[in-house]
């Protein structure tokens, strides 16, 4: 259930929809004016359905517990950033 269905149903059973509801009581006893905009998510666009299919596959995943330092990601992210760097270039018009 989103936020906002929450928020028009008044299931305070959620903290986030409490919190929500404390804010905008103290915003309009301050003469605020709020307007509740309603987002569509992106269904039907086909590459996020297959990132959100993705994403609650590995929620069923065991987690694996170890331990890295950050230091040992820093080869994978230089490798990232040069690579990513490396395409738009490759893609600059009269470049050396």
């Amino acid at each position: 259930m989103s936020s906002l269905q929450s928020v028009y149903g008044f299931n305070l059973d959620s903290d986030l929809v409490q919190k929500f509801l404390k804010d905008y009581t103290i915003l309009a006893r301050n003469g605020k004016n709020i307007i509740l905009c309603w987002i569509p998510s992106h269904v039907g666009i086909l590459s996020n359905e297959k990132a959100d299919a993705a994403a609650k596959s590995a929620l069923s995943l065991p987690v694996t517990r170890m331990k890295l330092p950050a230091t040992g990601m820093y080869p994978r992210i230089t490798k990232l950033i040069f690579d990513e760097w490396q395409e738009v270039w490759d893609c600059c018009a009269g470049n050396k």
